[in-house]
């Protein structure tokens, strides 16, 4: 019994300490498995966020490429001001792409590396020579001629502003000096440790205990990067143990290389108001205004140095204390072997050397992007431009847009000096554009042209004044056999009752009459009551057509008073009508938008040109002559004080009641440029069209290159003498008479003088006589706007000869060996003998010439049933196709 119950006896209990490292075991167990399945849940975050990885960029916008090509205008300045906008640098010896020299009038220049809408184009070296602004000598680095050589595209800022920017660089183009840098100041263990330094932890924390608070971090470059990824920037124990633990599996999963390039493009080194400045390649831009790859050593010092804290050591705001910081990293540079003691010496020596502030603005031109997000609109998205990083190439001019950024803040300023009128109280607008592209080269919005505020240049519809005459002149002029440029038109008082009883009567600027004047005068002098009774006569729907056909299509009034610009256009409006005017009457789409690619340059999307034909050549140069001597003898003249005399210029002032507006819209042969001057209240402003905008106008027009000579009439255009009269004075007969162009069209009435010299021309003509078929029959020779009656039944008979021409020259030959195959000759069987081989080479000699004939004379009845056409029914003019319509989208 008793050993039964020694049987039942408990078994002795383990010693506590081994329970409890069992219970420890098992909780250590339970507590790696946790940790393996957490870390096994932030791997998989890690790897979907960077594998998925991509940054949300705004769209990057350039300006148009310069171009140099031999024989070329270029003025020195403008080429200086192109050099300044792509940030190249003036040195005496090329070392690197991004710099040109000059020696005298010899100029070298080594391009950067950039890709173009058309594809990639390689740093290379371009030498050629300025004088008399015409280039020449364009050769490459070896010496071979060349015909052309681009520069890349200046970089003229983002759309749609705001939140997280950077410029994204991949590995092999950081500098080797700024990697290196990096490492030396941030994590001198980088290459060594697996994303966690203990050596780097204790080494903080002995520095932090000694200076009683926290003046030193432990964190690696990897654990920074992973807490500007995942984690705010709140301090907190929990955020540090899932720093390092992400570091580690970073370091596992991705190359140094790889970690330090995300690093390189993902610290905050900056803020520009609601833009947040991220990664060394877009900080390089902000304070220095130069390429990551052109950046000294001492200029990266300051920006590693800006990585410990970009508010604190902000250069502009606190510049001893960035200053500072700057020469501390210099030391770690000179102690890491990085620069000599020279070097380190002459580099502290320095000041910080960064850009203005504000000098790297985000949207530097807002009145030309305001016009380039409306062209892009219907074909992007508000998300894809603000965070696809497309890259958006315009024709934006750098030069030409600063020169008239200066020229329109200078030049209010100076008026307002001049006049006497209250400091700021004038604004103005302007639009320069290349006339034949209908590329937009400068668009100034506000006196201030860096201001995104309200944009004049597209927003401010004024009266125009005498700018809508042109339209009224053109009208005349495009009926041959009623009006020229010299038909005489009177000036004289004139009394319009409209419907509801009112009564319009307008007079000249010098309340004068001025009786009967030659056409081109009375728009060079700017009449009002001869345009008033011209348009009369042409009546009010007409001129409304003529402004269409010019691209105007604005609301426009069915009133008289339109004649004399009773209408409200912007600055972009009237540039699109003068535009038309310059290019020998082809209205063309103004445009900003070249094309669109996607952030690595690839599947581009471009936007081509879009005109139609408005107006005919022929009167379109007619008008342009006049608008030419309104620059010679009319309200322009005073342009010519300053502007070359070997220049065919034309334009014509604006004046509205009161003196609120002050216009002028002009051209060369390239250039159109249109400025607008008033006050945003819509009070007096004391100036004319030429005594206010006629002077900013010169001003951007004489710094522009232009071509020199007389403007290449068009086919249908002579230049006749005439007298004051109008009326032709041969020179045959007699001397004397200006010599204006006229259209083939036009019959002009002989001088009286010269006939009374002409009593024997009858005689002289027996022996003169041509054969009239020298000369190409007169319908050829023109475009053809009207018919003269007295020459219809001419017409009608030549036609009909044409016809029967036609059909004897199409009827067969006989010949045995023909064949009828299309668009091919019959050959025949050829002879052994040479005899016979010559007959045949003559007889299908004969053969070819006779086809030949009978294609001239089929080319020459469809020209003729052409114009029979069109006289029936007007001349034909293409309508522009809209737009695509815009898909649905989230713009504001």
């Amino acid at each position: 019994m008793a050993a039964t119950k020694r049987r039942r006896r408990k078994a002795p209990k383990p010693p506590r300490l081994y329970r409890w490292m069992v219970r420890l075991g098992l909780l250590a167990l339970v507590g790696v498995l946790v940790l393996a399945g957490y870390m096994v849940y932030l791997d998989v975050q890690l790897r979907e966020r960077l594998d998925s990885r991509q940054y949300q960029l705004p769209a990057r916008v350039f300006a148009r490429p310069l171009v140099l090509r031999e024989g070329m205008v270029m003025r020195p300045d403008e080429l200086e001001v192109e050099f300044a906008a792509l940030k190249y640098r003036p040195v005496e010896q090329l070392s690197e792409p991004g710099q040109w020299s000059r020696s005298g009038m010899n100029y070298r220049v080594w391009r950067r590396d950039f890709v173009h809408a058309d594809g990639r184009e390689p740093a290379a070296v371009a030498t050629f020579r300025l004088r008399n602004d015409e280039l020449s000598n364009l050769t490459d680095e070896s010496g071979g001629a060349l015909q052309t050589f681009r520069l890349d595209a200046a970089g003229i800022g983002t759309l749609l502003g705001g939140g997280d920017d950077r410029d994204p660089v991949r590995f092999a183009d950081i500098p080797p000096m700024l990697a290196n840098t990096v490492i030396a100041v941030e994590d001198q263990n980088f290459l060594a440790h697996f994303g966690v330094s203990p050596r780097g932890i204790v080494r903080a924390m002995a520095a932090n205990l000694k200076a009683g608070t926290v003046v030193q971090g432990g964190s690696t470059i990897t654990q920074q990067l992973v807490k500007n990824i995942f984690f705010d920037h709140k301090p907190s124990l929990w955020r540090k143990f899932n720093e390092a633990l992400m570091a580690v599996l970073m370091e596992i999963h991705y190359d140094k290389p790889y970690i330090l390039q995300e690093y390189v493009n993902e610290v905050w080194l900056g803020q520009q108001g609601s833009r947040a400045i991220y990664g060394f390649g877009l900080a390089s831009e902000f304070y220095f205004q130069k390429p990551l790859d052109t950046l000294e050593p001492h200029e990266m010092a300051l920006l590693v140095g800006l990585a410990k804290g970009a508010s604190y050591y902000n250069p502009w705001r606190h510049p001893e204390r960035a200053l500072a910081r700057r020469n501390i990293v210099l030391d770690v540079m000179l102690e890491q072997g990085l620069i000599s003691p020279q070097q380190h010496q002459r580099y502290r020596a320095r000041g910080l050397e960064v850009a203005a502030a504000g000098g790297s603005a985000q949207n530097p031109y807002p009145a030309f992007t305001e016009r380039l997000l409306e062209e892009l609109r219907p074909y992007y998205s508000y998300e894809e431009l603000r965070t696809a990083g497309l890259r958006i190439y315009t024709t934006l001019a750098p030069s030409v847009q600063k020169l008239t950024e200066k020229a329109i803040s200078g030049g209010a300023g100076k008026l307002e000096q001049d006049r006497g009128l209250r400091e700021n109280s004038l604004q103005a607008a302007a639009v320069v554009l290349e006339s034949h592209s209908g590329d937009i080269l400068a668009m100034v919005g506000d006196r201030r042209p860096h201001y995104p505020g309200f944009n004049r240049a597209l927003e401010a519809r004024r009266q125009v004044g005498s700018l809508i005459k042109p339209a009224v002149f053109l009208t005349a002029l495009e009926r041959p056999y009623q009006y020229n440029l010299a038909t005489l038109i009177e000036d004289a008082p004139i009394r319009v009752e409209g419907d509801n009883g009112e009564v319009w009567m307008p007079a000249n600027f010098d309340n004068r009459s001025h009786g009967l004047t030659p056409l081109y005068l009375a728009l060079a002098k700017s009449y009002n009551q001869a345009a008033a009774r011209l348009g009369m006569d042409l009546g009010v729907e007409n001129v409304r057509q003529t402004l269409r056909r010019l691209g105007v299509q604005a609301k426009l009034p069915r009133l008289p008073s339109l004649f004399l610009g009773a209408a409200e256009l912007t600055p972009f409006e009237v540039a699109g009508m003068y535009q038309t005017i310059a290019n020998q009457g082809e209205n063309v789409r103004l445009r900003t938008l070249l094309a669109v690619s996607d952030a690595d340059g690839g599947q581009v999307q471009y936007f081509r040109r879009r005109a139609d034909r408005g107006v005919d050549a022929v009167p379109a140069y007619l008008l342009r002559y006049g608008l030419e001597q309104v620059m010679r003898q009319g309200t322009g003249r005073s342009a010519y004080r300053t502007l070359p005399d070997s220049v065919a210029f034309a334009g014509k002032t604006g004046t509205t009641n009161n003196y609120r507006d002050s216009w002028f819209a002009g051209f060369s042969p390239d250039v159109t440029a249109v400025v607008w001057l008033g006050r945003d209240d819509n009070e007096r402003t004391s100036l004319t069209g030429a005594s206010g905008a006629l002077t900013i106008w010169t001003d951007i027009m004489r710094k522009l290159p232009h071509r020199h000579g007389r403007i290449e009439a068009p086919r249908g255009v002579e230049f006749k003498p005439v007298n004051r009269r109008g009326q032709y004075m041969d020179p045959r007969y007699c001397r004397g008479g200006k010599e204006i162009p006229f259209s083939y069209e036009t019959q002009l009435q002989a001088a009286p003088e010269c006939v009374a010299r002409d009593r024997f021309r009858w005689f002289r003509d027996l022996f003169d006589r041509k054969d009239s078929t020298e000369a190409a029959p007169i319908e050829e020779m023109t475009p053809g706007w009207g018919v003269d009656p007295g020459e219809e039944q001419r017409q009608q008979e030549q036609q009909r000869q044409l016809q029967e021409q036609l059909y004897r020259d199409d009827a067969p030959q006989g010949s045995p060996d023909y064949r009828e195959e299309p668009l091919q000759l019959p050959r025949p069987d050829r002879q052994s003998d040479q005899q016979g081989d010559t007959r045949d080479d003559l007889y299908w000699e004969e053969e070819r010439r006779a086809a030949e004939e009978r294609r001239l004379i089929e080319e020459r009845f469809r020209r003729q049933e052409e114009l029979r056409r069109s006289r029936q029914q007007g001349a034909p003019v293409e309508e522009a196709q809209p737009w695509p319509p815009a898909e649905d989208d989230q713009w504001p």
